[in-house]
């Protein structure tokens, strides 16, 4: 960093650079990216940043706090196209397949969903999205709700478990892998599993598998809506 000389010894420290939230989170975001959650330390986001540590704690108080913030930034990529022409379900499948690239683009970030609500300004805008779709498709309150929070854990924890088994390469690498784990279980044992052991890792692949249990999810909504 660099000092002022003020003629008194040793000097004063010059200010340190203002810096915004913005700027903060997508540093850490991209250390995150880079070197994945368990490499992530402040002092590595500080050194990033070009600061010293303790100035972190002026615009974040402590890493949790930063962790909501980076998740309600990798939340806010993802687009809300404001398509009223289309069906409900569309809409909502399409939004449910944004969302789960949003995640599986930052694998470390989407490890630490499980266990925070997403409730920043773009966590909140989807939120209101959402069970704003479904309020005016027909669908009552509690319905409305629901469907929100099926989507949301529905989407978290399937791109956990893609993220899980590792991501391009490694993720054929790893179902390989299971497959031929499967295919060398007892049949006499384990029928059932062995029988559909090419199958569950067959193509087509995990988004085909993705988008057929988030359309059973909206379907049974859907039926409940006209009971």
């Amino acid at each position: 960093m660099a000092r002022h000389d003020s003629g008194f010894p040793g000097g004063i420290d010059e200010a340190e650079p203002r810096l915004d939230r913005a700027q903060i989170a997508q540093a850490a975001l991209d250390l995150l990216d880079e070197q994945g959650f368990d490499a992530f330390s402040m002092r590595k986001l500080a050194v990033a940043l070009d600061i010293k540590s303790p100035s972190l704690y002026w615009h974040v108080r402590s890493k949790d706090e930063l962790f909501d913030l980076l998740i309600d930034v990798v939340v806010g990529k993802c687009p809300l196209p404001a398509d009223a022409g289309r069906p409900w379900a569309e809409r909502l499948v399409g939004i449910g397949l944004e969302l789960r690239q949003v995640l599986l683009a930052h694998p470390a970030v989407t490890r630490l969903l499980p266990g925070r609500v997403p409730f920043g300004p773009n966590g909140l805008r989807l939120a209101d999205h959402i069970i704003g779709i479904l309020r005016q498709s027909g669908f009552d309150n509690r319905l409305a709700g629901y469907g929100y929070l099926l989507l949301l854990f529905y989407v978290v924890g399937f791109a956990g478990q893609e993220i899980a088994f590792g991501k391009g390469p490694a993720n054929h690498a790893r179902l390989t892998q299971i497959t031929d784990f499967l295919r060398d279980l007892p049949a006499d044992r384990y029928p059932h599993l062995t029988a559909v052991a090419d199958e569950l890792t067959a193509r087509p692949g995990l988004t085909h598998r993705f988008e057929l249990g988030l359309v059973g999810i909206l379907s049974e909504l859907d039926r409940q809506r006209l009971e």
